[in-house]
């Protein structure tokens, strides 16, 4: 039996990427858009990218953006899922706690973060970005890890089930030398997590 259910937020829970959502909303998304995609396909390092992304989106005001973040959907099939398991189900995301703020108390659960420091309601800087792999070591038993990019590879590594999901886009191309299965929609996946 899993003990627990290590979730991805951008792209597996939401059914989109967030921090392209926050561009287009703010209008750089020009400037967003190829880095989110060399991001997600492993062609460059998540922490370079986030430092940069974040220094993009940050002329716009904290609240704001938490406005865009709050409009996003979720795939109802995964919510579900987590509802029901809460227990057992974290998220483990690199997005900005302060960003995501809205979307805690919608799921639930536990949510690991990157954080930032907020002064005068824009973000002053980037304090840590989360270390999935570090993340996923820390829990005890047997874990399950869903996620699409690739910076979710060591998440995947440390799990004794490993799902490349592919909702919104296919998976990082490095998660297939890891992954013990691959995914490509909501239903599905909380069938197969059901059974574990």
């Amino acid at each position: 039996m899993i003990d627990y259910f290590l979730f991805d937020l951008d792209g597996t829970i939401t059914t989109e990427e967030l921090l392209p959502r926050i561009a287009r909303a703010i209008g750089v998304e020009e400037k967003i858009k190829k880095l989110t995609e060399l991001t997600i396909a492993g062609d460059i390092p998540f922490e370079y990218s986030l430092q940069h992304r974040v220094e993009i989106l940050s002329v716009a005001p904290v609240v704001d953006v938490q406005r865009i973040v709050a409009g996003v959907s979720f795939d109802q099939n995964i919510l579900s899922f987590i509802r029901a398991n809460a227990n057992r189900c974290r998220v483990i995301t690199g997005n900005l706690d302060v960003w995501i703020a809205d979307l805690i108390p919608i799921l639930g659960i536990p949510i690991f973060t990157s954080t930032a420091e907020v002064c005068n309601g824009y973000i002053k800087r980037l304090v840590s970005i989360n270390d999935k792999k570090k993340v996923a070591q820390s829990f005890s038993g047997k874990i399950c890890a869903i996620g699409d990019g690739a910076n979710d590879l060591g998440m995947l590594e440390m799990a004794s089930i490993g799902i490349a999901y592919g909702g919104v886009h296919a998976p990082a191309r490095q998660l297939f030398d890891v992954a013990t299965h691959h995914i490509i929609d909501g239903g599905t996946l909380c069938h197969f997590l059901s059974q574990l």
